[in-house]
């Protein structure tokens, strides 16, 4: 490699499934990548590193993992956290702590307790780091297109149901798609479609619920999700917009308005991650939800679902377990 090449560096915390759908996204970078991968478990960073030397990148990265931070140099460009929600405001804080980040981007579900969003934010102020939340329909070409489309003067009636679809840990992916689609910035969540039960979550040690919940802002727009246990089909997602009809499939990457059908293929994250690294490294921002905003979001569907879910199991807690 030719030593006067300006390598950008890359942290990856977390190297589960989504942590090391990350790393192969970020691998088709165009910008030359110092990357570094931490995770305790050595296990998940062998898998990692299975899934990076996958990816044929025509770029010269270098590539470390490591199981300890303090072995992780102390400028890092961008950091991405993609560990599962109880321990990641504890992470934030010790690398902030002890590294010199520029940019952070940061899995959802954000954390479990709502006094840790305040205590980020302003974390975030204080060292000054552009910080956003990975909720990644915002880098989906499909919805800008859909937005395109959508006619101001009728209010957008929006709908995602199925079965166990993970509605804790999902829901704020499409409440944030919703507030991107109707230019909102804040929202009235209405919990009362919600069966009053725990179900296991597909992540040991984190929580779901199924039922239904109602997304209302102040233009009248509004957003439903349903997680029918007795479900069995696909799920589907639909808008309505006055006279105009979106069918939404995501999986195959069409929508269909009204009579007429388009072809909008969907990049999972191993085909973004690299997308969204460039776009920091060359403009400074990005497409993503910006921390400030999603947290916001975080906390009203945090303030509902807590209680109730205390209510459930009959304890006083100031944590709910959402991944």
């Amino acid at each position: 490699m030719n030593n006067n090449v300006i390598m950008s560096r890359v942290l990856i915390i977390g190297a589960g499934q989504i942590g090391s759908r990350h790393l192969q996204g970020v691998k088709l970078a165009q910008h030359p990548l110092d990357i570094w991968v931490c995770d305790v478990n050595k296990e998940s960073l062998r898998i990692a590193e299975e899934r990076y030397n996958q990816v044929t990148s025509s770029v010269a990265h270098q590539v470390h993992f490591v199981t300890d931070m303090d072995k992780v140099p102390f400028d890092i460009d961008v950091a991405i956290i993609a560990t599962g929600s109880k321990p990641r405001a504890h992470i934030v804080k010790y690398l902030l702590q002890t590294h010199n980040v520029f940019y952070m981007v940061l899995e959802k579900f954000l954390f479990p307790r709502i006094v840790e969003y305040d205590e980020i934010e302003n974390l975030i102020a204080e060292h000054g780091v552009k910080t956003y939340v990975n909720c990644v329909r915002r880098m989906w070409e499909m919805y800008d297109f859909i937005k395109q489309h959508l006619d101001p003067n009728y209010p957008v009636k929006m709908a995602h149901y199925g079965g166990d679809w993970g509605l804790c840990c999902n829901s704020i992916h499409y409440i944030d798609i919703f507030m991107y689609l109707t230019n909102s910035t804040e929202y009235q969540l209405n919990i009362d479609g919600l069966i009053p039960e725990i179900s296991p979550s597909k992540r040991e040690g984190y929580i779901e619920l199924m039922g239904k919940e109602f997304i209302t802002v102040s233009n009248g727009c509004q957003l439903a999700l349903e997680a029918d246990p007795t479900y069995t089909g696909t799920s589907a997602d639909i808008i309505d917009n006055g006279p105009t009809h979106f069918i939404i499939n995501e999986s195959k990457g069409q929508v269909q308005i009204n009579d007429k059908e388009y072809e909008i293929p969907v990049l999972y994250q191993s085909a973004l991650s690299g997308k969204l690294v460039d776009e920091l490294l060359a403009n400074g921002t990005c497409a993503l939800t910006t921390y400030s905003e999603s947290a916001k979001y975080h906390k009203i569907f945090l303030a509902h679902l807590l209680p109730f879910v205390n209510d459930i199991t009959g304890m006083d807690s100031d944590t709910c377990p959402i991944t």
